[in-house]
């Protein structure tokens, strides 16, 4: 089977030749260029060949001039739609041309994309929380305007990338983060109105983005056809997921514990997984990305424990 034929069918619970495996980690790159960005992205892509490409930018949403965080409340109402073919955008979507078009049609390209909610954590901290109290409204209508730049952002990046997917990465799914019906009130209709057009998408995974006590079984109601989640830490097992679920389940690796495992005991995690999940509807993958000091090794493993 190619790549793609092998993710396609493990999202829809198909037997396949094997399990598809995925491996990733933060961009390390910060000269502002889609070359280079291209470049590390290919060369992590040719290194440990997993079944799909996914991508991770980590350069900021861009902010308003004169502005690189939010640190009062008046900020947020500066938060406006912009064209997504300038700025971090624009150069992200000229970066997934050249992915796409050096790995070709056979091996799938997803985009991450970071919920709404995430980006206005990343802008302002948790603060973020306290001006949602002092005034909700403005708080809603500048995450409302980030969600809308990220939709305009997907639609581009199918378009004129031809990109395969996206990974959707949920923040605020836990309760040290919030209560579930604050979750409810200030997260999920943005988390919504950016998978209406990410699960329009071949591939549509939404990562649960939680190391303890998550609202797991909140976030595999949102329209998706995979669900990623850190099942090491935060739970549930694979074996659980599946009884709760009949999405396609990514995980199964503690990308914690690869920073100083053996390779062998990745392997045996990895084999586990397989094991829970019944040989198919999973992508073995860490339950979060891999962190840069984890040996080279450890990462191969994957490749290994599935029997690429």
């Amino acid at each position: 089977m190619t790549k793609m034929q092998r993710v396609l069918a493990t999202l829809n619970k198909e037997e396949t030749d094997r399990v598809p495996f995925s491996a990733y980690v933060h961009s390390t790159v910060h000269e502002r260029t889609p070359d280079k960005f291209a470049r590390f992205t290919l060369d992590f892509y040719n290194k440990y060949d997993p079944d799909y490409v996914k991508v991770m930018y980590d350069e900021l949403y861009d902010m308003p001039v004169n502005y690189f965080h939010i640190l009062s409340l008046e900020v947020w109402k500066l938060l406006e739609p912009f064209d997504p073919h300038i700025g971090g955008f624009g150069r992200l979507i000229e970066s997934l041309k050249q992915i796409k078009d050096r790995v070709g049609a056979d091996v799938p390209v997803i985009q991450t994309v970071l919920s709404p909610f995430y980006i206005a954590y990343r802008l302002a901290g948790r603060r973020v929380l306290e001006d949602w109290k002092q005034d909700p409204e403005t708080v809603r209508r500048a995450i409302d305007t980030i969600a809308s730049n990220y939709v305009r952002f997907a639609e581009s990046c199918v378009k004129e990338a031809g990109i395969d997917g996206f990974f959707y990465g949920a923040l605020g799914c836990e309760k040290g983060w919030m209560s579930e019906a604050q979750f409810k009130d200030m997260v999920m209709p943005s988390d919504l109105a950016v998978l209406e057009t990410l699960s329009k998408s071949p591939i549509s995974i939404v990562h649960v983005h939680s190391e303890k006590d998550s609202y797991f079984d909140l976030l595999i109601d949102y329209p998706c056809n995979g669900i990623s989640w850190e099942d090491r830490l935060a739970g549930p097992s694979v074996a659980e997921a599946k009884k709760r679920t009949d999405k396609c389940l990514i995980g199964g690796i503690d990308h914690h514990l690869a920073v100083k495992c053996s390779p062998e005991q990745i392997v045996a995690q990895g084999r586990e997984a397989i094991e829970a999940a019944g040989g198919r509807g999973l992508v073995l993958a860490p339950g979060c990305t891999f962190f840069y000091d984890t040996p080279e090794a450890n990462i191969l493993a994957l490749k290994e424990a599935v029997g690429a």
